[in-house]
């Protein structure tokens, strides 16, 4: 039993043995694997050139308590017998003298000269621009999108002393709006600039299609803006971006191009306003487009541009000697002015409104016509329709915002243009369904210039007028309103409204219309004139009067001739005039009326034809010596009887001085009646009656006075109880003598009988009769008895 158990132990014994042996031999075999991982995990051995590596190195430089800039490194190795250390895996960040930026350099591996105190990347580097706030933001909250410029570029050199970063190598960047390329560039920590050296590229880009798709569709797709320039100035707190020239800033439909940009970024990074000038390259601002057969140009010592946040163009300023082309099929336009202002449409980068303002000058020349138009004002706005996708607007309205003109010339195949200028103190342009002119409304001091080839200058003022415009260039009809006059050369007229008719040359006055010319006037309520041809029509009542000392027509007094009717037809080439309706002429004591008067200038003849009715002077005779008293001087001349005159027609020559009456005339004095188909009456000029003989050859001829009347075709002639008979009748006034002839001549006096004769003469003044016949000449003395 003892010798079991003692074998047990024994047992017991070996395996706690091999147990306590496995497990120290573990140990040491452990041991040994640990030291040979150890081994292997550890670095190389330095070079021979290493003084000293180690890992984790920062520093920073300081302004006070303030942090400018901190360099970090994993790693950092330094070189025997060189003043230098290797970096690795560098960063450098800097906070700027506000600390209110947070833009970094990133980079794998750079050499630190401690001497230079400078840090020379040769690998690839980044450089992201960002603000201290945007971190903050982006920090808190992930999923904000970055608002940073970054730049990707190798072989950087930043100097620790200045804090600035230089490259010459090509250089890429992006920003929120856009990205670009150059050639080096040049980082200030300490200002939070940065500068591309050459070769500058910009692609602006418009919003996300996810962004985009909540456009309307008939905006279209957003164009892409490539910018291109010599150099760029970038100012990370500022938001601007410099571009120095030439520059230039192109999409698919425009260009751009100058001196220098100025490019604006938002709080978003996202392109604001874009400034182009000439700048020291000398190169004024100027901007292209082409849709398709359009081109449109326009230049000006400054340009601004303002950009949607989307994308689009929202505003286009220009400053300072602008001036604008386009050039259609249909025609050209040019405008000049001291500064524009282009508002768009959004999301179309179409036109909506323009205001142009100091010395403004809008052009077009129509090329079917030939025709030009020529608006001239101090300020000029313009509005468009919204245009639909692929479409363009189409112009609204046009106004002058001070005094304005507008000047049309119409092209002549084999003549001089012609000439028409409309100027007031307010323009208001209307444009029709298809964007053309239509109408233009003129307010406030209206003043018209019209030049024909051939005429005098034709000139008319208003108070205010509206012209109709033809799609083809030029106007149609031109109306004007209050107190209207009229003038060319020695002729003008005015009324309450005038309208003219461009190819008819007519012009219509209404409202108390007046005519008038250096010797004539006419009244009228409507007075049509036709210029090419010169016939003038007078309507609703007219009445004219001739001032002409000589007379124009006839004259029969010294004293200003005087016509009415219901209408008048003339020319002005012709002289002729035809006056109809209840047509009144009175000149002096002369009056005529008729259905219608005939005023011809060139020959001085007067017709008169239809129910003529006319009064003419005459002086009477003398009284003859029988019938004087015995001891009393003959009389004074005394002043002129009327004679009552009427007919079917009066044919009066000046010239003549001899007025040809047919058809059941009549003349009428307050002595006798003569009666006869035809009629002629002479007349002479009478003395006024204060002239005496003595200054009679000096002083002003008087009225014309009938001197003589002779009638044919079977004559009655009534006179104080008398009655003559014959085919022919002849009165002289200067005697007051008829003398009846032809036919059979016969006298009837109720109380002394009949008395017949070849010719028969007797006298006013007395009962003396001659009485001519086969026998020979008698004379009778026949007293009347008094009843």
């Amino acid at each position: 039993m003892r010798r079991s158990e003692a074998a047990r132990y024994a047992r017991w014994s070996a395996a706690v043995a091999l147990l306590l042996a496995g497990l120290t031999a573990g140990v040491y075999l452990k041991r040994g694997w640990q030291r040979i991982m150890e081994r292997r995990a550890a670095p190389p051995p330095a070079p021979m050139n290493v003084m000293k590596s180690s890992s984790g190195l920062t520093f920073s430089k300081m302004d006070g308590p303030r942090k400018i800039f901190t360099v970090e490194a994993s790693r950092s190795t330094d070189f025997k017998d060189q003043n230098a250390s290797l970096l690795e895996n560098v960063k450098v960040t800097i906070f700027g003298k506000s600390g209110d930026r947070n833009d970094t350099i990133h980079t794998q591996s750079c050499q630190y000269g401690k001497q230079s105190r400078t840090i020379t990347c040769k690998g690839d580097v980044q450089i992201d621009l960002e603000s201290a706030a945007d971190e903050d933001r982006r920090a808190k909250d992930p999923t904000m999108p970055a608002q940073m410029v970054h730049v990707e570029t190798r072989g950087v050199i930043f100097d620790q002393g200045t804090g600035a970063a230089k490259t010459d190598q090509p250089v890429t960047y992006t920003f929120p709006s856009g990205s670009g390329d150059a050639v080096g560039a040049e980082y200030n920590s300490q200002e939070g600039t940065l500068r591309l050296l050459q070769n500058v590229r910009m692609k602006l880009r418009p919003l996300a299609k996810r962004d985009a798709q909540e456009r309307p569709a008939k905006a279209g797709p957003l164009q892409e803006v490539q910018v291109r320039g010599t150099s760029l100035d970038f100012g990370r707190d500022a938001r601007l971006l410099h571009i120095l020239g030439p520059a230039q800033a192109e999409s698919s439909t425009a260009r751009l191009t100058a001196g220098e940009f100025t490019l604006e970024l938002d709080r978003t990074f996202r392109a604001h306003r874009l400034l182009a000038i000439a700048g020291a390259n000398g190169q004024p601002p100027q901007l292209t487009s082409q849709r398709g057969a359009d081109s449109m140009h326009i230049e000006a010592d400054k340009m601004t541009t303002l950009f949607a946040p989307e994308g689009w163009v929202t505003r286009l300023d220009g400053v300072g000697s602008v001036h604008g082309a386009r050039h259609s099929q249909e025609g050209e336009d040019e405008f000049h002015s001291d500064t524009a202002a282009l508002d768009l449409w959004p999301r179309l980068n179409q036109a909506k409104e323009m205001n142009l303002n100091g010395g403004v000058l809008l052009k077009t020349h129509v090329v079917k016509s030939g025709d030009t138009r020529l608006l001239q004002s101090g300020a000029l706005r313009m509005e468009f329709s919204e245009g639909k996708r692929g479409q363009a607007g189409r112009a609204l309205k046009a106004e002058t915002l001070t005094a304005g003109s507008m000047e049309w010339t119409d092209a002549q195949a084999n003549a001089a243009p012609t000439r028409t200028k409309l100027q007031a103190d307010k323009l208001e342009l209307a444009f029709g369904d298809q964007g053309k002119p239509q109408q233009l409304d003129a307010k406030g001091n209206v003043q018209t210039e019209r030049v024909i080839a051939g005429h005098a200058l034709q000139t008319a003022t208003a108070k205010n007028g509206v012209a109709q415009l033809q799609a083809v260039g030029g106007w149609s009809q031109m109306d004007l309103q209050g107190d209207v006059k009229l003038k060319e050369e020695d002729r003008n007229a005015q009324a309450d409204h005038a309208t003219f008719t461009r190819v008819a040359q007519t012009a219509l006055l209404t409202g108390q219309a007046v005519a008038r010319d250096a010797t004539t006037e006419t009244h009228a309520p409507r007075i049509f004139f036709t210029g090419a041809t010169g016939d003038i029509r007078a309507e609703g009542g007219v009445r004219s009067t001739d001032f002409s000392p000589n007379g124009n027509a006839v004259q029969l007094a010294q004293a200003p001739a005087n016509i009415s009717s219901d209408t008048m037809q003339g020319n002005s080439r012709t002289g002729r005039a035809v006056y109809s309706g209840h047509a009144r002429l009175w000149q002096g004591d002369s009056v005529l009326e008729a259905d219608s008067i005939e005023l011809l200038r060139e020959t001085k003849v007067l017709n008169a034809t239809g129910k003529v009715r006319a009064v003419f002077p005459q002086t009477p005779p003398p009284a003859q010596p029988s019938s004087l008293q015995a001891g009393t001087k003959q009389s004074p001349a005394r002043k002129p009887v009327l004679w009552h005159v009427s007919s079917g027609t009066l044919s009066y020559s000046d010239a003549g001085n001899l007025a040809h009456l047919e058809k059941n005339v009549v003349v009428q004095s307050p002595d006798q009646r003569i009666r006869a188909p035809i009629m002629d009456l002479y007349f002479t000029r009478g003395m006024e009656t204060s002239v005496t003989a003595a200054n009679a050859a000096a002083a002003n001829l008087g009225a014309k006075q009938i001197s003589r009347a002779v009638a044919t075709g079977g004559v009655i002639v009534d006179q104080a109880g008398r009655r003559a008979t014959a085919a022919r009748g002849e009165y002289t006034a200067s005697d007051g003598k008829f003398v009846m002839s032809g036919g059979n001549p016969t006298l009837y006096d109720g109380s002394a009988g009949t008395t017949t004769g070849r010719q028969l003469t007797f006298y006013l003044a007395d009962d003396t009769i001659i009485v001519d016949s086969e026998n020979g000449s008698r004379t009778l003395t026949k007293h009347r008895v008094e009843k």
